[in-house]
């Protein structure tokens, strides 16, 4: 799992390719995932300490990882569907460049 930070478009060998910015979460924690079976996905959120680039098609889904504790620390719960409440939440929509060049 990962947080995307943002997008962005490069060129690699003259080839322009869509990448991603995403901080990558802990593996799982092992002992939550068995004694939930499998059912309490917890990771650890490390910020910048573990920035990469990916390409963007690697990107399959899109999941929320809320907080576990209150009050909040680094570990965080995989959650596939939040509910209605989100599903207000927008912002302005853009349309694909395919002549952005960096």
């Amino acid at each position: 799992f990962a947080e995307l930070q943002y997008f962005f478009q490069a060129k690699f060998n003259g080839e322009k390719k869509t990448c991603a910015m995403v901080s990558v979460f802990s593996d799982p924690d092992a002992q939550i995932l068995l004694q939930s079976s499998r059912a309490l996905w917890v990771c650890e959120y490390r910020g910048d300490d573990t920035l990469e680039v990916i390409p963007a098609k690697w990107i399959s889904s899109c999941v929320a990882m809320p907080p576990m504790n209150e009050p909040p620390d680094n570990l965080r719960y995989v959650c596939e569907k939040m509910g209605l409440d989100v599903a207000s939440i927008g912002g302005a929509e853009e349309e694909d460049n395919d002549d952005f060049y960096v």
